[in-house]
């Protein structure tokens, strides 16, 4: 590759890092952040576990039905021939019966019910008759503990439920509310400072004059941010001027990461890597993937994290999820998660030139034999933002691939795996 001449008709560069050294490159520069704060469990959602939490008791913490039906012990269901039992009593969810159970007796019982002293086995309904007290069961396998939920079947008292890091969920939230968890110690929110650069942009809701565009970056940006779970400080449209991006950076130093989109190409406007590395430094620039070659990483303040994304909208999409998301679980303190990817035969005949990992926009379905097949949204330009809307994959084209014939097999990311690096 590195004797390949750079060049607008080359996707050769041999001043551009792989996708690899960029990743590992952020890793270094990432801090984790250790201030937290407590929160009412109601309101923890999409927030990250600052600790450790053990449960503080059993679930169950008694035995209790999985069935509705009766409760009786084993020992009375051995015979070769129908039971008979005499109901004594009932249990309800909430409404225990107080009693022990002796031979010969059953008692009713609901789901969640606690199961009597010395019962040790449920009967569902459906295969007993029951007239006044008196109940028959049928044969059948019956087995000591059937329908018996037994103490801390689900969780031990002690276990560590979720460990520090952990993305509180729905299902998060419900397993601390089984043991009694009515508030969590949270990290603080990721602070995000987000700008667009660019005087040919203007906010929605404005008429466009000649030259003018919408800017949808920011709009994009921030909803997956606030998706994150980040506290986002929306710095909006910042000028194509040294001194505009000097101002900019400076009101910016305090957030934890850093973003803008457009300005770090080549064009005689594109001053943001210029005034980053005036204040502070730059540790990457041109990345061999497409879209999203002028991705810039660095890092002002000693600490505050910056990403320069490109642009075009769907550059700025994909380097979000392959590089931001990820900065963003490492800040979290959360392991790092490499998305699933999978197999499927392409419908199209897919064009690319060697020299850089493309990223295609695709629409992943099951073909009339079941196949899990792949085709294209159509135009790959990175300008395409309904190419992002479309799709619900991207397809992985490597670096030395020069595209794919229908009938082949590609690599494709599905969106819900993308998703999973901030869920996960």
């Amino acid at each position: 590759m590195s004797g390949q001449p750079p060049h607008c008709m080359s996707d050769y560069d041999p001043d551009s890092l792989s996708i690899d050294d960029v990743i590992a490159r952020i890793e270094t520069l990432i801090t984790p952040i250790k201030a937290m704060e407590s929160l009412p469990l109601a309101e923890a959602l999409g927030r990250t576990a600052a600790t450790d939490f053990t449960a503080p008791l059993a679930v169950p913490v008694a035995r209790n039905s999985a069935m509705d039906g009766y409760a009786v012990r084993y020992d009375d269901l051995s015979g070769d021939k129908p039971t008979h039992l005499r109901v004594i009593g009932k249990s309800l969810a909430g409404h225990p019966y107080t009693g022990a159970l002796q031979p010969g007796e059953a008692v009713r019982i609901t789901t969640g019910a606690l199961v009597p002293t010395h019962a040790d086995c449920v009967v569902m309904q459906e295969i007993t008759q029951r007239d006044d007290e008196h109940l028959t069961i049928d044969l059948t396998n019956h087995r000591r503990g059937q329908f018996v939920r037994e103490v801390g079947s689900d969780i031990a008292e002690g276990d560590v439920l979720l460990e520090r890091g952990t993305r509180l969920g729905a299902a998060q939230l419900g397993l601390l509310a089984s043991v009694g968890v009515a508030d969590v110690s949270v990290l603080r929110k990721v602070r995000v400072a987000l700008f667009s650069t660019g005087d040919e942009l203007q906010p929605p809701g404005t008429v466009l004059q000649a030259g003018q565009i919408y800017d949808s970056n920011r709009f994009t940006l921030r909803g997956l941010f606030i998706q994150a779970g980040c506290e986002v400080v929306d710095l909006g449209i910042v000028a194509d001027h040294p001194r505009a991006l000097e101002n900019t950076f400076e009101a910016a130093k305090a957030c934890d990461l850093i973003v803008s989109t457009g300005g770090v190409s080549v064009g005689e406007a594109d001053f943001v890597r210029q005034v980053l590395q005036q204040q502070g430094t730059l540790h990457a620039w041109k990345v061999a993937m497409k879209p999203g070659r002028p991705l810039t990483v660095g890092q002002l303040a000693e600490h505050a994290l910056y990403f320069g994304l490109p642009g075009n909208p769907v550059s700025g999409m994909i380097t979000f999820y392959l590089f931001v998301a990820m900065a963003l679980r490492a800040l979290h303190g959360r392991s790092k998660y490499t998305p699933v990817t999978m197999s499927a035969v392409c419908s199209n005949t897919l064009k690319k030139m060697p020299g850089r990992v493309e990223y295609q926009r695709g629409i992943l379905y099951r073909d009339l034999d079941q196949r899990w097949s792949v085709k294209t949204t159509g135009r790959q330009d990175s300008h395409v933002l309904t190419s992002m809307h479309e799709a619900n994959c991207l397809i992985v084209l490597g670096i030395d691939s020069d595209g794919a014939q229908c009938g082949e097999r590609v690599e494709v990311i599905p969106y819900s795996e993308l998703r999973a690096v901030l869920d996960a």
